[in-house]
């Protein structure tokens, strides 16, 4: 449970950094942007003074209470970036963390009174905001770890007792609120007309996407479940006003639009208007991809399942040189690619990216980049936003598809 007592970040931020006193400093004359010592905890020349920042937070937050609870610096230091994360008036200017000399970040404050901006919406926010926070928090050392250590904390004693590769704890698995029921779903989206990008947007969605032509048609739907998107006008984005007519002929047969919702199993998809839709799954649109159709049946079809894309996302990590797929591309009012007309040919093609299945990838790619127990953003929606070390993922996508029972189609 968080602590009544706890005090607003931001505020408690400002305080440090005038004071001076734990590492982070003001950098600019205004006192908006300041920077933050971001060392990583497994490098050889880690000091007090590099965790200062965050333990102090720690303990103002009472998620450390000094003399009592384990030490542990990689919890303190997420914890820290996740309550920044949250705060809509902060953002990060540049991002060092893997400098060799110098790891740190810049931030800057986007209003002046810091914090106030969101006083409408802490409330609002607090209970999922302490959900999250009580995830991160049990990123922590096992049992056995903790009765090793004795008396004062240093930094090197907590290197030399930290094994080299931690096995999560699936009681505490992160990545069980991706795919929760009732969670909001990211999509980015990005409309193509005759192969000329027109749209890109992301949105987090509760009860699904629904993609709809323009104008004031679309409002006739309003009733019907899904966070609706209208596709651009094709007269103000085109200046051939031949193709701008037809693809205005195919975006007024989208009717209700098409639909895309996920379960925790799958993303389904179905056509609610005239316009005949084709979709296939890849990277990219390319002809000798299987273009199949959208169906209008009440259920929907499958278009991605999660429990492969967590296989493919396993063997990757072990070694496949195969990525796994989770990019959905729609052809709407024509048939699929061929190899004498490509996508950039058809009149609408739709790019619909799943945003959580994006970062999980992107972490499994950044272990072969970096060391493996660095810590890697991972941005799930607008609402949620984890940090993991790559070395943990496989661990955590083996628990989680055990948790949820895939095989049998069972759900946790």
């Amino acid at each position: 449970m968080a602590n009544k007592t706890k005090p607003r970040i931001l505020p408690w931020l400002r305080e440090q950094l005038d004071s001076g006193l734990l590492g982070a400093t003001w950098i600019d004359a205004e006192h908006t942007r300041f920077f933050i010592p971001w060392k990583h905890g497994l490098r050889q020349d880690l000091q007090q003074e590099d965790f200062r920042i965050f333990q102090a937070w720690a303990e103002a937050s009472g998620s450390y209470r000094p003399g009592i609870d384990v030490p542990d610096p990689a919890t303190w230091k997420r914890n820290f970036r996740a309550a920044l994360d949250r705060k809509q008036n902060l953002r990060v200017v540049s991002n060092h963390s893997r400098d060799t000399q110098n790891p740190h970040k810049i931030y800057e404050f986007l209003s002046e009174d810091g914090e106030g901006c969101e006083a409408g919406r802490a409330a609002e926010h607090e209970d999922q905001e302490d959900t999250i926070q009580e995830i991160l928090e049990a990123l922590t050392l096992s049992t056995q770890q903790q009765q090793q250590f004795h008396g004062d904390f240093s930094p090197n004693s907590f290197l030399e007792q930290l094994p080299q590769t931690p096995e999560p704890a699936l009681s505490c698995n992160p990545l069980m609120p991706i795919f929760a029921s009732g969670f909001q779903t990211e999509y980015e989206v990005t409309a193509f007309y005759r192969g000329r990008q027109v749209l890109q947007k992301c949105l987090s969605c509760l009860k699904g996407l629904r993609l709809v032509g323009p104008g004031p048609g679309a409002e006739t739907w309003m009733e019907l479940d899904g966070t609706s998107l209208a596709l651009p006008e094709p007269s103000s984005a085109l200046t051939d006003q031949r193709t701008a007519y037809y693809v205005s002929r195919v975006l007024g047969s989208l009717g209700a639009g098409l639909a895309l919702w996920n379960s925790q199993t799958e993303f389904r998809a179905q056509r609610l208007g005239h316009c005949g839709t084709y979709w296939t799954l890849g990277e990219q649109a390319s002809p000798g991809a299987t273009g199949r159709e959208v169906t209008k049946e009440r259920d929907g079809q499958q278009v991605c399942s999660i429990p492969e894309f967590v296989n493919d996302l396993i063997s990757f990590l072990e070694g496949s040189h195969r990525s796994p797929q989770y990019t959905l591309w729609f052809c709407l009012g024509e048939s699929w690619p061929t190899n004498s007309q490509l996508w950039t040919k058809k009149l609408v093609m739709v790019k619909v990216v799943p945003t959580a299945l994006r970062a999980l990838h992107e972490v499994a790619q950044a272990g072969g980049a970096s060391s493996l127990e660095e810590e890697v953003d991972l941005h799930i929606s607008g609402s949620l936003s984890l940090s993991l070390a790559p070395a943990h993922l496989h661990g955590y996508l083996q628990g989680l598809a055990h948790s949820m029972q895939w095989e049998s189609g069972a759900h946790c």
